[in-house]
């Protein structure tokens, strides 16, 4: 059935209300009016800064011109956008009354097609088989409706179009003053207008950093979040910054981190930007320089906390961090990271666990899960020297560093001791002389629970250490002092360290070629040989020496590792096999049953290793002995006439290194005692044993220390 009248086609009338926008302009109109008035009253005699002398009158008057010329570029904008405004105004209202129009012709239409179609001879007949009647009345009333809706389309086309032009006209207004025409022009305008009115615009940002302090006291994780989004135009800004942090002071910080790395209805990306410009660009200096110093260097993460809010704080300096990272500001100094990741470590030491396990907020950045590694990431990233040597210039965040697991495989660590090993003075040698220390004084021929550092993480940077220490050759050189004299003084564990960290045969070369490029005189060694001996003989076949004690001390480290493996086995089969079998034996001592379940434990301990002996692994580490040092020596100075002297003198210094240090050796395994099972069962001291070992166990079963 194609003769039925169709509905009615809708006819929206457009968006917005003329009345707001003459409101609007009125208002847009009136600035115009007081830019105008602004601008005679600057053209005037102000612009000379009357009564004003020396440079506060230079000042004053460069100040009023810049004002006049940007109330002279506001004022031509604002009244371009005015008539603009005014104009949309009025099209606005033409393009409502047309399609009122519009709309009161389409009644008119539709009235008069039934009015037709009711007037019909035998409309049932003329609707039910297309009667040309009907047919002629219904395509009319089409043809009438399509026309009505091209006119509307273009009626509101003409408008948007309008309206486009009119926002670029206000976009190119607001971008007189900085905006861009988005939403949060007003915080633009306020960074704009403070970088170029410096008078004006550093109290306006000192009023709106304490203003915004005061509000974070009180707001919950989401006004936060709005609060900290307002201000991402200027909070780089350093009045803001500082006037900000100083209000917020330690305990406010320390909320917004702690809420950063805690908050459950996810991440809060605005208030981790702010803190992140702010912290980067505040200056301890002026009136708040104080507090914003206390604010900066203050402990946001406690040794002693260990399931406190510490690790919450921790994750959220990771969320300031990586914010900082993606920002524009760049974030916080590479001082501030350092200072930050110098307490997550100094906590890891004492608490023996990483900073921020804890679970981090849903939607966070995955590397915010380990704190630790986004602080290295990032001063390593900054190639920051004095940061790097501040941060590698304690004993305990070395012991730190260097036990705890790597997910980018100790890249950036290596990359951060390179950094400090960089710079010049006492902090850069210091930094390097520790790692050496640490490294020597943790890695010890004894149980390995009581080793302060992973063998692993050090031979992840080894290079990087052995590079650091070419590069301050100088620590090097005065430990090997000992191959003049054979005292090891204060320096055995820098030597101990120093053979550990040359197993790694590219820290070696370094050291070598460190060493080679030294004087030939030089002033911190005393050649004890003959008076024409060379001190750099002495150092390079001294740390041959060394190089022969580290190739012996990991073989031992070897054997200490696989004697506590050893214990873990026995403790193990003495709870599991050994006591049950025992009481089991005890049980049935009187029949065959006991005898043969003492001998089936005793040989099984036996047979499957849980005896509590051991293999001490092979020794095929390299072999370096006096002979290679002179003929080093040789090499090196085959074209002096006194070279077999200096042999001789390499030899001497090998061999004085080589006493001093010792040999390290293995632990010996015990012998596996083959009738020590048969006499159990022989004379029925099984249960004794039993409850001796079982005693054993338990003494050895102790937690390894914190770190």
């Amino acid at each position: 059935m194609t003769t039925t009248l169709p509905d009615k086609i809708p006819l929206d009338l457009p968006p917005g209300e003329p009345e707001a926008l003459d409101e609007l302009v009125r208002a847009v109109a009136g600035a115009a009016h007081v830019l105008a008035v602004l601008g005679g009253d600057l053209a005037g005699p102000a612009t000379t800064a009357p009564g004003w002398l020396g440079d506060d009158a230079t000042a004053a008057t460069a100040q009023v011109g810049l004002v006049t010329d940007l109330v002279g570029q506001i004022g031509g904008a604002v009244l371009i956008a005015t008539g603009h405004l005014s104009a949309h105004a009025d099209l606005l209202r033409e393009v409502r009354r047309s399609v009122d129009d519009l709309r009161a012709e389409q009644d008119d239409d539709h009235r008069a097609a039934w009015s037709r179609m009711s007037e019909l001879d035998g409309l049932v007949g003329q609707i039910a088989y297309d009667g040309h009647g009907a047919v002629a009345i219904v395509a009319e009333l089409r043809a009438s409706e399509e026309a009505r809706r091209r006119r509307h389309e273009r009626l509101l086309d003409d408008l948007a179009d309008d309206a486009t032009v009119v926002a670029q006209v206000l976009a190119d207004a607001g971008a007189v003053v900085g905006g861009g025409g988005r939403p949060g022009d007003e915080a633009r305008a306020v960074a704009h207008l403070a970088v170029l009115l410096p008078g004006w615009g550093e109290g306006e940002l000192v009023a709106r950093g304490t203003a915004l302090a005061a509000a974070l006291y009180r707001a919950d994780s989401g006004w936060m979040e709005v609060l900290a989004a307002e201000t991402a135009s200027f909070a780089d800004a350093p009045a803001f910054a500082n006037a900000l942090l100083a209000g917020l002071g330690v305990d406010g910080v320390r909320r917004l981190l702690t809420t950063l790395g805690s908050n459950e209805r996810g991440p809060l990306p605005a208030v981790a930007t702010m803190l992140a410009a702010a912290v980067g660009a505040a200056v301890p200096s002026g009136r708040n320089g104080r507090a914003v110093e206390k604010v900066l260097g203050a402990v946001y993460v406690r040794t002693d906390d260990r399931y406190g809010v510490s690790d919450a704080a921790a994750v959220g300096m990771a969320a300031v961090l990586l914010a900082g990272r993606s920002g524009t500001g760049g974030g916080p100094r590479p001082t501030v990271i350092a200072e930050w990741a110098r307490q997550m470590l100094l906590r890891e030491h004492v608490q023996g666990m990483d900073a921020g396990l804890g679970a981090v907020p849903e939607g966070m950045p995955p590397e915010a899960s380990d704190p630790v590694g986004v602080t290295m990431d990032l001063l390593a990233d900054s190639g920051d020297a004095a940061a790097s040597a501040a941060l590698l210039g304690a004993e305990d965040v070395w012991q730190a560093l260097l036990a705890r697991f790597w997910n980018d495989g100790g890249t950036a660590l290596g990359q951060v001791i390179a950094a400090a090993a960089a710079e010049p003075g006492p902090d850069g040698s210091r930094a390097v002389r520790l790692a050496l220390e640490v490294v020597g004084g943790s890695l010890f021929e004894g149980d390995p629970r009581e080793w302060d550092v992973s063998r692993r993480t050090v031979a992840v940077v080894s290079a990087d250490i052995g590079r650091a220490v070419a590069s301050q050759i100088g620590v090097a050189v005065d430990a090997l002092a000992v191959g003049a004299d054979g005292r090891l003084g204060e320096q055995r564990e820098v030597l101990r360290g120093l053979a550990y960290v040359s197993l790694d045969r590219t820290a070696a070369a370094a050291v070598e070629v460190a060493l080679e490029g030294e004087p030939s005189d030089l002033p911190s060694l005393v050649a004890v040989d003959s008076p024409s001996a060379l001190p750099a003989v002495t150092v390079s076949a001294a740390f041959l020496a060394v190089q022969e004690y580290g190739q012996r001390l990991t073989n031992a480290l070897d054997g200490f590792a696989a004697k506590r493996r050893a214990e873990n086995v026995e403790f193990l089969w003495d709870w599991i096999i050994d006591l049950p079998t025992t009481v089991a034996g005890e049980v049935t001592r009187r029949s065959p049953y006991g005898v043969a379940f003492g001998l089936a434990e005793g040989y099984g301990a036996i047979i499957v290793g849980a005896d509590g002996t051991w293999d001490n692994p092979v020794d095929r580490g390299l072999r370096f002995t006096s002979d290679d040092a002179a003929d080093a020596a040789r090499a090196r100075w085959e074209l002096r006439t006194d070279v077999d002297a200096l042999a001789q003198q390499a030899r001497g210094a090998f061999d004085r290194t080589a006493r001093a240090l010792g040999l390290p050796a293995p632990p010996r395994s015990p012998e596996a005692d083959l009738m020590a099972p048969l006499e159990d069962a022989a004379t029925g001291e099984g249960a004794d044993r039993a409850r001796d070992r079982a005693g054993t166990a338990v003494r050895n079963f102790t937690p390894s220390r914190p770190r």
